[in-house]
């Protein structure tokens, strides 16, 4: 049996000026529960308060922590979504349509 593994990337950009933006991408292949192909993307941002050094990693780790909060809450709602669409007998979301 294949234990199914799911993929998070987290990507950053900035951190000048005091801004840092996370970007963080689940990718659920091969088991394909967010449909064929299909990634759940979403973004989080740090704003460095002016009278603070500048550190950037510490920009990352709070715009990365944003950003998976983000993700699961994301998946979460998808997930009850899915189950509600499964309870009464419709396609979850993302599903391939029938015949495909």
């Amino acid at each position: 049996m294949t234990t199914p593994t799911w993929t998070v990337t987290v990507t950053f950009e900035g951190g000048d000026h005091g801004t840092t933006w996370a970007r963080a991408v689940l990718d659920t292949a091969p088991d394909d529960v967010l449909g064929s192909a299909e990634v759940l993307a979403v973004e989080g941002r740090a704003v460095r308060w002016p009278d603070h050094p500048d550190v950037a990693a510490i920009g990352r780790e709070a715009a990365a922590a944003r950003a998976l909060v983000e993700l699961g809450h994301r998946l979460g709602d998808r997930a009850l979504d899915d189950a509600f669409a499964n309870a009464y007998g419709r396609p979850a979301l993302g599903a391939a349509p029938e015949g495909h």
